[in-house]
């Protein structure tokens, strides 16, 4: 499926009618990357598919020596519980940063994706930027298209007010008129360094929406420097490759809230 050179790749056919998808892209605190990395991880999901486009920067992710693309998704094992009910959660995680003038593109691609296999929630992670240190418990708040609005009241989830852009932004735009729910939750993150226990309260947020999936946090708390610091590194060579490709800086995706 593509829109203007940006297309998912199907690696795996697999049934994701009624599933849940979290998309976690590296914005502040890195809490969508780190969440996302972790519930891959945690669940021992298995990759299904990968994002391409020509104007991604050149750039693999190594495991294990082999070689996978930047933006790629997951699927969980489908999980039953006594009533016969299952739920089943898709990731898409990035590892790079996707140019600013693709992310609408990129957004409309992956919803495009979402429905075409069946995923009747799409949930995005994000993080807000405050200065200094933020608390054990980071706020969370949530915005949703009209089909997600319902959630904000069924699972109490405090609304937002304000501007939000980058990957999150795109979604929500392209979500307005679709009928598929699209909620993005918004954690509070340092904005100078990875905030892992800012991804766990994420996670925590997200675990009603699927309850039959134990998503435990506190290994993640407990690794919270060690994974931080492996985001953090998998970035800064990305930054640094980059770098020796192109004579002048970038300009960056700028800030995501205000």
């Amino acid at each position: 499926m593509a829109t203007t050179g940006v297309a998912v790749v199907d690696t795996r056919e697999e049934s994701l009618t009624g599933a849940m998808m979290v998309v976690g892209f590296p914005t502040h605190g890195l809490v969508g990357s780190v969440a996302a990395s972790y519930l891959v991880r945690a669940l021992d999901m298995e990759p299904i598919a990968y994002v391409t486009c020509e104007a991604f920067p050149p750039t693999v992710v190594m495991e294990e020596g082999l070689v996978s693309a930047p933006v790629r998704l997951y699927a969980s094992k489908l999980v039953c519980g006594v009533d016969r009910s299952c739920d089943q959660l898709v990731v898409t995680l990035a590892d790079i940063q996707p140019p600013v003038d693709l992310l609408n593109c990129l957004a409309r691609v992956l919803l495009d994706w979402a429905e075409a296999k069946g995923v009747h929630l799409v949930v995005a992670l994000e993080g807000q930027p405050l200065e200094g240190e933020v608390g054990s418990d980071a706020r969370i708040v949530a915005m949703a298209n009209r089909a997600a609005a319902p959630l904000l009241e069924k699972y109490r989830f405090p609304a937002a007010n304000g501007v939000v852009t980058g990957l999150a932004g795109g979604l929500l735009l392209g979500a307005i008129e679709r009928t598929t729910p699209v909620l993005c939750l918004v954690a509070q993150a340092h904005k100078d360094y990875p905030d892992a226990r800012a991804a766990a309260k994420l996670i925590e947020t997200v675990n009603p929406l699927v309850p039959l999936l134990s998503l435990d946090t506190k290994p993640l708390r407990e690794k919270a420097k060690q994974i931080e610091a492996e985001v953090r590194a998998n970035l800064r060579q990305t930054k640094q490759s980059m770098a020796t490709m192109r004579d002048a800086t970038p300009a960056g995706a700028g800030e995501m809230y205000r």
